[in-house]
This record gives structure tokens, sequence and C-alpha cells, in this order.
């Protein structure tokens, strides 16, 4: 009898040709028994430079055979994109190198599964529309150049789109159409999850030491954000969201009885790790988000709203016995008073509403917000200082896209974003409660899909590479496993738990 949440007849999974584990597990012993033994014979030197390459190939092996792993690889090495050193033997970085084998491991994987592509639909077209709009502001004639005034440092247009929006997209569509089984998805889940482990691994020794065991190092060097942990993505609010998403993750891991007693106590742990590094982030932002996420888990999560209760009293109880501190400006110490972030973005509010104005049609052109906040810096009112904002980003990602790419763009975008909050909508009534591929699946796709959302109100989404890509991915895959669910026929002589189980 097929079970709930499992692919439709006819269509063959991508994990069929994967191999049993038994054989996963003979392959690892014998590379591992190769590399011990390659590190007895081979000169040390020798070794340090074969043994890298040959797990890149393996690596770029596995990623070319699966799209998933693929795709995986891909998230790992965005989010180490700042510390990874340049590799003469590439041309682009290698993120870049590692998406142009994802692209082509779901290509060669389409191309025997096509009636997968009828999933697709309006949301994917309009995902193509609105990367097209960029790339038409792209080469169309501005007011301004692609540069940073106050420096004159030329700006990579190019390299702003598909980091901002071309691979977030594509990876959604991937994971939509490719992640087929269950195993696909916990590899997703758990890929997620070793992720914010190390950002909050990281994010505590920042401040809390010991700072020896910080990598990399440049989060101790940070003088943009003293005080704040910065994560890997050497910025809090990227790293904080990080943590988020890595909290919803482990909650839903830690609530799923098929996974192992320890690993679902590892996951319990990572959360607490999770919303303990959201906390030395000290940015407001990031604190709303979670404080909403939260909030919402503890109304839709449906079966496991204990972790979102608790979290939510420890919170209450943390700023009432602390309400004087929180209060105040001081915001190393956790304060939310201070006023001087408040005024930029305002500031950069009001020069958004202006260049939206003065070129209402197809807006400013892409990446250029920048140098409009240079020379047309407008001030939000007679009590906020002119100087606040000054030259910096949009920090509101709508308004930013509105003025880059005028009513055109800014309207693709917002059908995006309905359109894909409206099809997790749809997953999250239509999947099963219970099982990981089910209910959990699409609550942890809604809670990061909000938590990029409410982010994206105080930041500029577009400069942030992994967060976009890792939030779209899980969106991708609740979607995709909702386009397959087939419900069971009701079966009069059992109850409904039994049917949904």
């Amino acid at each position: 009898m097929t079970t709930a949440g499992a692919v439709r007849p006819g269509i063959r999974s991508s994990g069929a040709r994967f191999g049993r584990p038994a054989l996963r597990a003979v392959t690892a012993a014998g590379l591992l028994v190769a590399a011990a033994l390659a590190a007895f014979v081979l000169p040390g030197e020798l070794l340090a430079l074969i043994l890298p390459g040959a797990v890149g190939l393996a690596v770029v092996a596995a990623a070319v055979y699966h799209p998933a792993t693929a795709v995986l690889v891909l998230i790992v090495a965005m989010f180490f994109r700042l510390p990874t050193p340049e590799i003469p033997m590439l041309p682009v970085d290698l993120f870049v190198f590692l998406f142009a084998v994802a692209l082509g491991s779901f290509g060669l994987w389409i191309t025997v599964r096509p009636d997968r592509i009828r999933q697709l639909g309006m949301l994917e077209i309009f995902m193509g529309l609105f990367v097209l709009w960029n790339f038409w502001s792209m080469f169309a004639s501005h007011r301004f150049p692609a540069v940073v005034p106050l420096t004159g440092q030329p700006t990579s247009v190019s390299r702003f789109i598909i980091i901002g929006t071309v691979i977030p997209f594509a990876v959604f569509v991937m994971g939509r159409l490719s992640f087929d089984r269950e195993r696909a998805v916990r590899g997703m889940l758990w890929t997620v999850t070793g992720i914010a482990a190390f950002s909050a691994m990281m994010s505590i020794f920042q401040l809390k030491g010991p700072t020896a065991l910080v990598w990399p190092r440049y989060m101790l060097e940070n003088e943009h954000w003293p005080g704040r942990a910065v994560g890997v993505t050497n910025q809090p609010v990227g790293n904080g969201t990080i943590l988020i998403f890595g909290f919803i993750v482990t909650v839903v891991l830690a609530s799923q009885r098929s996974e192992p007693v320890w690993l679902r106590r590892l996951a319990a742990v990572i959360s607490v790790a999770c919303a303990y590094g959201v906390f030395l982030t000290y940015t407001r932002a990031v604190w709303l988000a979670f404080g909403i996420v939260v909030l919402v888990g503890l109304l839709c999560a449906r079966g496991f709203r204990r972790a979102f209760a608790l979290t939510a009293t420890a919170m209450v109880v943390a700023v009432a016995m602390n309400w004087s501190t929180f209060t105040s400006a001081d915001r190393k110490a956790g304060g939310v008073g201070s006023t001087s972030e408040i005024h930029d973005r305002l500031n950069a509010m009001a020069t958004a509403f202006w260049a939206i104005r003065e070129e209402p049609l197809t807006g400013w052109g892409v990446a250029r917000f920048v140098s409009v906040n240079t020379f047309f810096h407008r001030a939000w009112g007679p009590s906020i200082p002119w100087e606040g904002g000054f030259g910096i980003d949009a920090h509101f990602t709508e308004l930013g896209i509105f003025a880059e790419l005028g009513i055109v763009g800014g309207l693709l975008w917002i059908t995006v974003l309905v359109l894909l909050v409206a099809r997790l909508v749809r997953a999250y009534r239509r999947l099963p409660p219970g099982r990981l591929t089910g209910q959990p699946l699409a609550i942890a796709a809604v809670l990061a899909v909000l938590c990029l959302l409410v982010t994206g109100f105080t930041a500029e989404l577009r400069n942030f590479d992994v967060t976009n890509a890792m939030a779209l991915l899980i969106a991708g895959v609740a979607i995709g496993w909702s386009d397959r669910f087939v419900p069971r026929k009701r079966d009069p002589e059992r109850s409904p738990e039994e049917v949904s189980s």
C-alpha cells in the first residue's frame, strides 16, 4: 500500500540509483583505508597537495551524480564563502563553480523526468521574469554608474544579481523537484543543523570564549559591530538569521520519533545553543524575527508546541527580569533603546520614497541605491539627524527593489512573495501531520520564510546569499512534497489517527 507522502507511481525517485546502505558503507570504509595508506606512503607536502584535491573531486562527483547532493554542497560552500581561499585552477569563486555543477546535475536529472516540469507554475514564471528584469536593468543606461560613490570601488552587478536572486530562485526549483525522498529531506535538515551548530558555537566562543577556538579569525577583528556575534557571515543579521533557521529545524528534528534518541537529544541541545546565539547577536531585527517565529510556531506547530512554549516563556522571563537593561540604549548589554540605527533606516526609507517618485517605472538601476542615497540623501523629518543613514543600502528590501527596479520590478517581486506564501500555506494545510516530510516540514518552511521576510524590513536581503538560499530551499522542498502528496482514501474501519499515520 502506498504510504502517505510517497511519490506517485510512474515517477522514478531521484534516490533510486543511490545504492544500498551496505554498499555505501563499504565504499566509505575503502576510501578511509585508502586515505590512511596514503598518509603513511606519500610525503607530507605531496599529501597536502593531493588529498584536498581528491576530496574535492569526490564531492564534485557525488554532486554531479545526484542533484540533491549538489544543492547541499552548494549551500555549505556559500556558507563558507568568505573564509574560502581562491582556487587558482578555477576562473570563478568556488561557490559559483559549484552552482554550475548543481545546474548541470539537475539538468541531467530532469532530462529523464520531464514530467516533473509540469509541477512548476506561475510562481516560477514570475521568478524568471524578475530575474530577466534584473538583467535588463543591468544592461540598461542609468544616471549613476555601478560604483560605490564615496570610494569609487566598482560594484559587480552580475554578482549581486546571481548571489541575491538567481541562486536562491534556482535552489528553490531544484529543491521543489529533486528532493523527493525522505532521506534527501533529512539530509537537508541536518545540513542546516550542522551549519547552525557551527554558527552557534562560534558565536558563543567569540563573546564568551575560548577565543582561541574561533574560526574564521575575522570574527574577533570585527570593527563594524563590536561586541556582537557576527558568525561566519561576518554580519550579525546574517548570522542571526542562520541561527533562527537552525532553531526551527532542530525543533522539528527533535520532535520526530523516527530519529534515533541520541540524535533527537543532540538536536535539542543545538536548538538551545542557537537560541542563545540569537541573543548574542544583540540585533533588534534578529530578536524581533525570532520572537515572531516562536509565537507563530507556538500557534501552528501541532504536535511539537512544547519547544516553542518553553522558549517563549524563557524569553518573557528574561526580559521581565532585566527590563531596565532591555529598554536601555546599551546594545552590548542587550538594550533596545538606541535610536541611531532607527534614524539610519528612517532616512534610508525617506530616500527610497523620493527615488520611487522620481523614477517610478523602471527605477534608478539595479545596485544603484547606494549612489542615490549618497547624492540625493533625504531625512525622514526635522527631528531626525540628516547624516543618519547617509550612503547606506536601502535596509528595507522591498523599498530598495522598488527604488532600483521601479514599479515593474517591485510588482514582480511582490507577486513572487505572495505566490510563495500562498503555496506554503497550501502545503501546511495539505500535508499530513506527524511524519518528517509532512506538516512539520511545511511548518519549518513557513517559519524560515517568515523569518526572512521580517529581517527584510530592516536589512537588504539581496546582500545575503546563504540565508536566502537556505530559506528558499526549505520552502521549495516543502512545496514539492505537497505537490506529490496523494491523500489516501479514508477507510471506514480505521480511525482518522491511523489513516493520518
